[in-house]
């Protein structure tokens, strides 16, 4: 079976030990993975993207813009290398 091209990632929340309490997580990721890791889905912040965009633990993690395009960004990020 062929997995989609598109996932539907979600913003988190995770338990922190340090300060025992949960915490928003830095990046998005799919419902599957969220619950696998035990944190909290944030309803209402899901977002389609490329599978391709995930890391290689199944994070979504945007690059930072600023006030430029997201393309603009990507060309800035490719340029370092």
């Amino acid at each position: 079976m062929q997995m989609p091209d598109e996932v539907t990632v979600y913003s988190f929340e995770h338990y922190d030990p340090a300060t025992r309490a949960f915490v928003h997580a830095a990046a998005k990721a799919p419902r599957s993975l969220v619950l696998q890791l035990g944190g909290r889905i944030l309803e209402g912040t899901a977002q389609h993207v490329s599978r391709r965009e995930l890391d290689r633990r199944g994070l979504y993690r945007r690059v930072a813009t600023g006030w430029g395009a997201v393309n603009d960004a990507e060309v800035a990020v490719k340029s370092l290398g």
